[in-house]
């Protein structure tokens, strides 16, 4: 299968589930890209994040038993409980099309 193949798929997958609106008054949407970011350009909180990624994943048949989201998802923790002190790393839509590529998480 061609890499082009693979990225296209991903893309479109996540276009046709995880679109985002261009303005929210008009239609149309903005065009996912390689690059986008979980956190900066999905803009997801972080339950809604997991779910998107345990689809993703589970779509794609990509293994992701040694990820570790925290590593990538800034969780919200109440006020009396210590946040942990992990430096969130981008999860970019390229890292996804790699792994699905590989058929496993290939990052950590």
């Amino acid at each position: 299968m061609d890499e082009r193949d693979d990225e296209k798929k991903v893309i479109d997958y996540l276009m046709e589930r995880y679109s985002i609106r261009e303005h929210w008054f008009r239609p149309g949407f903005k065009q996912i890209t390689k690059e986008w970011t979980l956190n900066d350009d999905f803009r997801l909180v972080p339950e809604d994040a997991e779910d998107m990624l345990l689809d993703v994943f589970t779509h794609f048949n990509i293994d992701y038993s040694n990820m570790d989201t925290r590593n990538y998802i800034e969780y919200v923790y109440p006020f009396w409980q210590k946040k942990p002190k992990i430096k969130i790393k981008p999860l970019t839509v390229e890292m996804i099309i790699e792994s699905a590529r590989a058929g496993r998480w290939l990052y950590d």
